[in-house]
């Protein structure tokens, strides 16, 4: 109760070639560790923007090639990341949470996800002023048509059967998740811890 969510998005945003719920996890994952670097509350912005590269972007040990991406940012007002675990924070493992606060997963996998999608992820930090971690994520010319919500057939090719134990200790990224399956037909057992 204690946090404001605002989220700002361009209309005339690009397309980009990815999966859509693998999206809404690297979004969930940034958006509670945000939360969590918060112990007294504050602001997460999330925000979009079409970004044109004339020139190659050097950034952090990484070269962005010319030409054109989406940019995704999620902002708070936290306790900030010192550079010492800014070096850090997308290996595997690695996290400064207490024990069974954290797996030191979630930014490894954002990590991932972005990768495999082309992108590049970057984050600014200040310890006591806050963290923003940049996605730019290549744009795709390319619309694939989106299958109307009541199309029968897209609906029995989504669903599953069986059930599904979940294993998570984030209490919101469980939800987020147990919520995703059910969606899909799946039963699904929920544990926070192992």
């Amino acid at each position: 109760e204690r946090v404001r969510l605002s989220v700002t998005n361009i209309s005339d945003l690009h397309a980009v070639r990815a999966d859509k719920r693998q999206l809404e996890q690297v979004v969930m994952n940034l958006v509670v560790n945000a939360r969590d670097a918060m112990p007294d509350g504050g602001d997460i912005r999330i925000s979009t923007e079409n970004l044109v590269l004339e020139t190659a972007l050097e950034r952090d040990r990484a070269e962005v090639p010319p030409g054109r991406y989406v940019k995704v940012s999620v902002a708070d007002q936290g306790l900030g990341i010192s550079e010492e675990n800014r070096q850090k924070v997308f290996e595997p493992f690695y996290t400064t949470k207490k024990l069974g606060e954290g797996t030191g997963l979630g930014l490894s996998t954002v990590y991932g996800i972005v990768k495999q999608t082309g992108g590049f992820i970057f984050v600014k930090s200040r310890e006591g002023k806050g963290t923003v971690f940049e996605l730019l994520l290549p744009a795709h010319d390319h619309v694939a048509a989106i299958p109307a919500a009541d199309d029968p057939s897209r609906a029995a090719r989504e669903t599953a059967e069986g059930v599904v134990l979940l294993v998570e200790d984030e209490a919101p990224v469980r939800a987020f998740a147990s919520r995703a399956l059910k969606m899909r037909g799946v039963t699904v057992l929920e544990a926070g811890s192992a």
